[in-house]
C-alpha cells in the first residue's frame, strides 16, 4: 500500500512539473503555473508559516522558564 501512495505522488509531482511552470519557485497567483501547482505551494507556504509558529512559540516558552529560573535561584 505504501508503495502505490509513494508512486501516486511521484505522478503527481511530475503531472505538476509538466505543466509548463517556469521555476518551481514561481508565485501561485501567476499564469505561467498550474492550479495543481498553485494550490501545492499556497499549502507549502502554510506548512512552513505554521512551523515558524510552532518554533516561536517554543523558543518564548524555554526562555520564559530560563528567565523564571534565574530569578528564583
Amino acid at each position: 500500500m505504501k508503495e502505490t501512495r509513494v508512486s501516486k505522488y511521484q505522478q503527481y509531482r511530475k503531472s505538476i512539473s509538466k505543466k509548463g511552470s517556469k521555476g518551481f519557485f514561481a508565485p501561485s497567483k501567476t499564469e505561467e503555473v498550474s492550479i495543481e501547482m498553485g494550490l501545492f505551494l499556497k499549502l507549502k507556504k502554510k506548512r512552513t508559516i505554521e512551523n515558524a509558529v510552532i518554533i516561536s512559540v517554543c523558543a518564548v516558552i524555554v526562555l520564559t522558564l530560563v528567565i523564571v529560573g534565574l530569578r528564583l535561584f
